[in-house]
């Protein structure tokens, strides 16, 4: 999973995402129309089976109302010549029924067409029997011979005393195509007898279950429709192949549409996954949840050469577990009107980290950087009132990063107020930003840290010859001079023999320490903690 996380935050794979995007909303467009699709011909199946039942229905309609018309209309004692004179008015009306037989207890007597049987007819027990909803019994393929139609059969159904020939019904010729069909006359649920179309349709059919979709993978659809009564059935198949032999040029659209949604669809996805993912996005989550780092860089004090102090730098840890510099989010932080928030959360990270871990009797002076916007009393002594507790080993100084202009008459109210409070406060990276000799002047300050620019300079360039004056100016302030950048052991000699500057911190002296590494660099380079002097002001 992280490695998949790395992926989708390197942004390296652009290309290689938009495509396993593309194929994903392609076989999810595919699966829809195919779902579609399943749903379309399951529909269209069930309505051309519905239409091959339709006549079935209808010669039902006519049976019953033939054996009403029977029941209604025979008065005379039965096979009388009055009698069979009103099976033949009955057997004249236009519903192509028109053999009417008399049958009681499955004994045929007589017949519209052959009057009076010489010998009666005893028809056995039925094919199906009269509990259907019907009250009918059904004699199937019955040999017809005994009414002088020699060589034929059909099916003989009986209601009560009476029964008549169902005229055969044939599967319309007018079927589609693209699909099979198999007519069955069902007796039960587990016996039926083929009477049309294709055989072993319906026992196909009863075996398939699930729902369309899933005929589309075995290539072939079953419909199975039955009759309100629940006699005449059919049974419908139709393959694939079948369907796509009618319509290709269907298919091959409806692969386009799916092709270019999924382009469309793809390209959405990725910039809702590179919103998600971008950087911003990633920090504003991860923000309040345990990713705040907390660094720590020795400061050296150059009059005694010892490590009397730190700055905290606060670091980002990305989803990927990679520590991400400050200047990456710090622009976030300020955009979204964060700042005040972010400096109480590495406070709070710093004060825990030093509590637990710091030697007793160890005392040391810890530098925040605040933003300029930030310098306000009422906010930043609540958040620091942890490390001005009585008895606190700390002395807390607040650096005001200079990245915004700051007005010297409201500063200078502040700064008096957080120095009330027990806080110092330092001007950080002076000689860059909105750093100016006026505000050295002007303000209260405990003391100013120089940029990290006039020391990181080459020697004997402009930059580094400016040091010198820079060195200068601070001191003809009285302020508590900080030189940052120090990052060979020339420059730290260089700064020692100058004989003013304070403190000085830097590669050269140490990298910035997680708080193990700190507090044991501490115990190799700090003073012990019964000679440990206080920072100078």
């Amino acid at each position: 999973m992280s490695r998949i996380v790395g992926l989708l935050i390197a942004g390296t794979h652009d290309r290689g995402l938009r495509l396993a995007l593309w194929v994903l909303a392609f076989a999810a467009m595919l699966s829809v129309a195919t779902w579609v699709v399943a749903e379309q011909v399951s529909i269209n199946m069930r309505t051309e089976t519905q239409r091959s039942l339709a006549g079935y229905e209808r010669l039902r309609t006519n049976v019953l109302s033939t054996f009403d018309e029977m029941d209604r209309r025979l008065t005379q004692p039965a096979c009388s010549p009055e009698y069979l004179d009103e099976l033949r008015r009955i057997a004249f009306l236009p519903d192509g029924i028109n053999e009417l037989l008399y049958a009681p207890n499955g004994v045929v007597l007589c017949s519209v067409n052959s009057g009076r049987l010489v010998q009666p007819i005893m028809l056995g027990n039925p094919d199906i029997v009269p509990d259907n909803p019907f009250a009918m019994a059904f004699w199937i393929d019955l040999d017809l011979k005994f009414l002088g139609l020699e060589g034929m059969t059909g099916t003989l159904a009986q209601r009560g005393n009476v029964a008549l020939i169902v005229p055969p019904q044939p599967l319309p010729d007018t079927g589609p195509r693209w699909m099979d069909q198999e007519l069955v006359f069902r007796f039960n649920d587990e016996l039926w007898m083929h009477r049309n179309g294709e055989a072993g349709l319906y026992a196909e059919a009863l075996k398939t279950t699930g729902p369309a979709l899933a005929s589309v993978f075995k290539g072939v659809f079953y419909q199975l429709s039955c009759d309100s009564g629940g006699i005449h059935c059919i049974a419908g198949r139709s393959y694939l192949t079948q369907l796509f032999g009618l319509g290709w040029a269907t298919v091959g659209v409806i692969l386009l549409v799916a092709a270019v949604l999924a382009a469309w669809v793809a390209q959405q996805l990725q910039l809702l996954i590179e919103r998600y993912w971008s950087f911003e996005a990633r920090f504003l989550r991860r923000l309040e949840k345990g990713s705040v780092v907390c660094a720590y860089q020795p400061v050296l004090n150059l009059k005694t050469g010892v490590v009397t102090g730190c700055e905290v730098l606060a670091r980002w840890k990305d989803v990927d577990g990679t520590i991400v510099p400050p200047d990456r989010f710090l622009p976030i932080i300020e955009r979204h009107g964060m700042t005040v928030r972010f400096t109480a959360l590495v406070v709070a990270y710093a004060y825990a980290d030093l509590v637990a871990r710091l030697p007793r009797d160890m005392r040391l002076q810890i530098n925040f950087n605040i933003f300029p916007q930030d310098l306000d009393a009422e906010q930043l002594v609540p958040i620091f009132a942890p490390f001005l507790t009585d008895g606190s080993p700390f002395d807390v100084v607040v650096e005001i990063v200079e990245t915004a202009e700051i007005s010297p008459e409201t500063a200078q109210v502040e700064i008096e107020r957080l120095r009330a409070a027990g806080l110092k406060v330092y001007i950080d990276d002076f000689g860059a930003g909105y750093s100016s000799m006026h505000n050295l002047a002007a303000l209260s300050i405990d003391g100013v840290k120089l940029d990290r620019s006039f020391a990181m300079a080459p020697n004997h360039s402009v930059m580094a010859r400016m040091l010198d004056h820079a060195i200068d100016l601070v001191q003809a302030s009285g302020r508590s001079l900080v030189v940052e950048g120090v990052e060979t052991n020339e420059r730290l000699e260089a700064l020692k023999a100058t004989g003013v500057v304070d403190f000085a911190q830097g590669y050269g002296i140490s990298r910035p320490l997680l708080i193990d590494a700190f507090v044991a660099y501490l115990g190799e380079h700090g003073p012990r903690p019964q000679s440990r002097p206080r920072l100078v002001a």
